[in-house]
């Protein structure tokens, strides 16, 4: 079923993004459909979690773009290794703060940073959280733990 639903949100998809960013949605796809029943599988958290680091990713990322960080990451990757670092770190505390942990939404915040932020990498990560949260809710009664 997780195959099912990740073919399904990667054929919407007309631009493949970049693996750090499928892989923070492959791995929401895998919490889901291998531990249904965790917490981290509810609709709050994969939703929340994925929203929570976006926001996260998208400061980091744009701060990549104040001119003297600009033109030190044009020299060195430090720059960008050093932001991306910071908003999986940041994201994890807000996380935490607004009760909405989800750990592979930390992908989602490091691939925002990498990647660069766009709206299409936003609308692909939360349109996937919600298919995917709504896939879990519809079979939720078929669904069983498998660790």
């Amino acid at each position: 079923m997780a195959t099912l639903s990740l073919i399904g949100i990667l054929l919407v998809e007309d631009v493949v993004l970049r693996a750090a960013i499928v892989v923070a949605v492959a791995s929401s796809a895998f919490t889901i459909f291998i531990v249904p029943n965790s917490i981290a599988s509810s609709p709050r958290r994969v939703i929340g979690g994925h929203a929570v680091a976006g926001v996260a990713g998208a400061i980091f990322s744009s701060i990549l773009f104040i001119p003297i960080v600009e033109s030190a990451a044009e020299t060195s990757r430090l720059p960008v290794d050093l932001m991306a670092a910071l908003s999986v770190g940041v994201g994890m505390l807000a996380m935490a703060v607004t009760n909405t942990e989800h750990p592979p939404a930390a992908g989602t915040a490091l691939g925002l940073v990498i990647v660069g932020w766009s709206w299409s990498a936003v609308l692909f990560i939360m349109s996937s959280a919600v298919i995917l949260s709504l896939i879990r809710l519809v079979l939720r009664r078929r669904l069983i733990n498998l660790l």
